[in-house]
Order: structure tokens, then C-alpha cells, then sequence
């Protein structure tokens, strides 16, 4: 005859295994190799904000010239003294300047013949109108964007070339998107496109 204590215990013990095992689950990975693609894709995020700080390092460095304000900051005013406002002024002008140099080299990017020409063919006029140009998806593949990248292949190029972070094609913006394809051409992979006659 068992008695209400050793229900009560076993009923303890019984629940306290569920729920080890339970929690076991939650933390085991779905697939053997969940783990190491977590890791990665810390790692390439991580990477990348550490890319971005040291460019904007850099580029913030580059920009403002060290030294004497006198040397790199005209008196607008006239008034024989560099003012606050003055510096102010003139690092605006810099961030403009940059900017806009950073927009032209994108335009031109984007203009490159053999880009415009694939574009043309693979995402501009494709047979789903609905999502045409960088934001294109093909319904028959995971192909996207204007050019027309397969997951797979986009997630190793942009990696490759410096612009990780993208799950999709069609999810980068349109300069990225033109820098990873101008990337795959450089490096020999020109050939990915020889169905468009480009």
C-alpha cells in the first residue's frame, strides 16, 4: 500500500524531472550546427560595429584637421578671432562636403555599364511588376534585389565584401546592394550574370 507522502514525493520528483527536462530543451539547439552560426553571425555583427566605429574614427579624424583653428577654420566674420560659431560653421561645411562626395561615388557606382545592364535585365522589367528594381523578389527562387542574388550567394558576397548584415538582397539598401554586385564583378564572378547578355 503506498502512501499519500510517497505519491506527494514521487509527484515532486516526477514534476522536477519534467521541468529539468524542459529546460534542457529550451537550450539545446535546434540543429547541431545552430550553435557555431550563432557564433558567426555575433561575430560578423560585431566585426561590422567595430568596422563602423573605426570608420567614423577615421573619418571624423580626416575631416576636422588638428592644430591651431587658425589653419584650418577662415575668420568669416572678420573680427581678427576664430569664434565658436565659426568652427562650427566650417565643420558643417566638412560634413557636407563629405557627404556629398560619399553620394557621387554611389551615383557613380550605380551607373557602371555592366550594373545598369544587369539591373535592366534581371530586376527591372521582370515578370513580377509589383516588386521591381532593388526591392524585386522572384516568386520561383529566393533570388532578390536588383540583381537578382540567391541568399546563399548574397549572404557570402556581402559578407566578403564588407557589407554583412543583410539577410536578403532586397533587404540591403540600393547602394549597398550596388557595391556587393560591383564587388562579385571585380572578383571574377562576372559569369553569374552571362544568361542576361550583359
Amino acid at each position: 500500500m503506498t502512501t499519500n507522502s510517497s505519491i506527494d514525493a514521487r509527484t515532486t520528483i516526477d514534476a522536477a524531472s519534467d521541468r529539468t527536462s524542459s529546460e534542457r530543451r529550451l537550450h539545446e539547439p535546434s540543429s547541431p550546427g545552430a550553435p557555431a552560426r550563432a557564433r558567426r553571425a555575433r561575430r560578423s555583427r560585431r566585426l561590422g560595429l567595430l568596422a563602423g566605429a573605426a570608420l567614423i574614427a577615421i573619418t571624423a579624424s580626416a575631416c576636422f584637421p588638428t592644430g591651431p583653428v587658425e589653419t584650418w577654420v577662415p575668420d568669416f566674420n572678420g573680427n581678427g578671432r576664430i569664434e565658436e560659431a565659426e568652427v562650427e560653421w566650417q565643420k558643417a561645411t566638412i560634413v557636407q562636403a563629405v557627404a556629398k562626395a560619399i553620394e557621387t561615388e554611389r551615383r557613380d557606382r550605380q551607373l557602371h555599364p555592366f550594373l545598369t545592364c544587369v539591373r535592366r535585365h534581371e530586376s527591372d522589367r521582370g515578370a513580377w511588376p509589383h516588386t521591381r528594381g532593388y526591392g524585386a523578389q522572384n516568386p520561383r527562387s529566393s533570388a532578390s534585389g536588383a540583381y537578382q542574388f540567391l541568399d546563399s550567394t548574397w549572404r557570402n558576397v556581402s559578407a566578403r565584401s564588407g557589407h554583412a548584415g543583410y539577410a536578403r538582397a532586397s533587404h540591403a539598401p540600393w547602394y549597398v546592394q550596388d557595391a556587393v554586385a560591383l564587388y562579385m564583378v571585380n572578383n571574377g564572378g562576372r559569369s553569374a550574370w552571362n544568361g542576361t547578355g550583359c
